[in-house]
């Protein structure tokens, strides 16, 4: 996770510890959920509104569509794309708001 913060500081023209003194006190651990396409999605509520606490959440869509983002400007929901073979990365709470006005 570590060297992964370092790239995503590295490509917003950060040093490559630009996020440390951010995390100085905080737990690191990683968790991996599966969650297979289900067969009757009409049948299902989804996880409603929420922030994701964790530094980073790391997504792949299998092509499934569903995950929506919040934007800032005017409140709209925005559905995204799944995008095949790809990897959607939220950053989370503590890095929006120490990079702000860079998160979007």
């Amino acid at each position: 996770m570590c060297q992964l913060l370092e790239l995503i500081a590295l490509s917003l023209g950060l040093p490559a510890d630009g996020f440390n003194r951010y995390l100085e006190n905080h737990m690191n651990y990683s968790r991996i959920n599966y969650f297979p396409i289900c067969p009757s999605p009409e049948l299902v509520l989804g996880k409603g509104a929420h922030k994701d606490h964790a530094i980073l959440t790391l997504l792949t869509t299998n092509g499934v569509s569903g995950l929506e983002v919040k934007r800032k400007s005017d409140g709209e929901w925005l559905r995204l794309r799944p995008i095949p073979d790809s990897v959607v990365v939220i950053m989370a709470g503590v890095l929006q708001i120490k990079m702000n006005p860079l998160s979007i």
